[in-house]
């Protein structure tokens, strides 16, 4: 297949079978990789959708520029669709950022903007303050705005959903990690009305506010959020799983050298979510959303000491989270149990019945 630009390889990505981290009663989980969008995420998908509803109504004209804030994967992307489009990117990130990242970007042409002091909720509100800094030194440019713009979750209801239901067209459970709230709300609007009866699970890293849970630093990436994003359309989601650090980065290594997915640390998350809900629920059928490549984390997260500096390798080590086995015995036994949200049928009847 010849393609007229990079952006045009965004989407159709595969789905695969865990052969290894199972809960081995009839359950199945699917990862559907988004990594092998040409930026290495999901966001790609995003970014394209941004960037080309802006383009069409006027708000990015031919040789603009793009200034937007960013944990890793969403600066990747527009970079990457900024560079083949003609676009200067401006992006303001934070020191959680990986490394890898910050190469990627500059590679492609943008310029980076560091954000050094957080604020009590961490750096996401201080790279706020600082894009509308930038937007000020260029009134022209364009802000994807990724918490609130709706083409972010429109592209996952329009494109993704469908991708997802022509190859699994019988799933019972959709679980995706949640940072803007843009792919789990896009794609359980879609799937919410192909099969009603499906069940859209969100994972959240312990800490993370966006369902309104109170505020606490973490170390994953990819996923969490300090304030309740607009994207994120709560009614469309059935069930919460918190998710702590050593069971995201532990499912990460794990998935890497049992199954030889080389996935991001909100990947792993994802999985271990899929993994505890398939303990409780035997002969599902489950996709997990793997939203990133492992690729950006390598010489961080798949390292020891990296962990240990971090305090998370000694956690990991105290609940046995080094070998499949004790993997799979920590997603039956969480150390934080599925939120089912109010507005769900199964929450009015647990009321009713109190």
């Amino acid at each position: 297949m010849i393609c007229d630009s990079i952006a045009d390889t965004v989407g159709r990505t595969p789905l695969v079978r865990l052969r290894h981290l199972t809960a081995g009663n009839g359950s199945e989980i699917l990862v559907k990789l988004e990594g092998h969008n040409p930026g290495g995420s999901v966001k790609d998908r995003a970014a394209l959708s941004m960037i080309t509803r802006a383009e069409r109504d006027g708000r990015l004209k031919p040789g603009g520029t793009i200034i937007e804030s960013t944990s890793g994967n969403l600066g990747k992307a527009l970079a990457l669709i900024g560079a083949a489009r003609g676009y200067q990117v401006i992006l303001v990130t934070d020191p959680k950022a990986a490394g890898s990242f910050l190469n990627y970007v500059t590679a492609l042409g943008a310029e980076v903007h560091v954000v050094r002091k957080p604020d009590e909720l961490g750096y996401q509100l201080p790279r706020l303050v600082k894009v509308k800094e930038l937007l000020e030194k260029h009134p022209d440019a364009f802000w994807p705005d990724q918490y609130n713009n709706p083409d972010n979750p429109r592209i996952h209801a329009e494109q993704t959903a469908y991708e997802l239901l022509d190859e699994v067209p019988d799933l019972d459970v959709l679980i995706v990690a949640v940072g803007t709230g843009g792919h789990i709300s896009g794609l359980s609007a879609t799937l919410k009305r192909e099969l009603p009866r499906i069940t859209t699970v969100g994972v959240d890293v312990v800490g993370s506010a966006a369902f309104g849970f109170p505020y606490q630093p973490w170390e994953m990436r990819g996923l969490g959020i300090a304030f309740p994003p607009g994207n994120l359309h709560a009614h469309l989601v059935d069930k919460v799983h918190p998710v702590t650090d050593p069971e995201g980065f532990a499912t990460t290594r794990l998935l890497a050298r049992a199954e030889g997915l080389l996935l991001g640390e909100s990947s792993g998350a994802a999985v271990f979510g899929a993994l505890h809900y398939a303990s409780l629920h035997p002969n599902s059928r489950i996709v997990a959303v793997a939203p990133d490549t492992g690729v950006n984390y390598l010489g961080e997260s798949f390292e020891d000491d990296w962990l240990d500096e971090r305090g998370i390798l000694v956690q990991m080590k105290e609940r046995d989270l080094f070998t499949v086995e004790g993997l799979l015995a920590a997603a039956r036994d969480p150390e934080y149990a599925t939120v089912l949200l109010a507005h769900t049928p199964e929450a009015r009847e647990l009321r009713k019945s109190a």
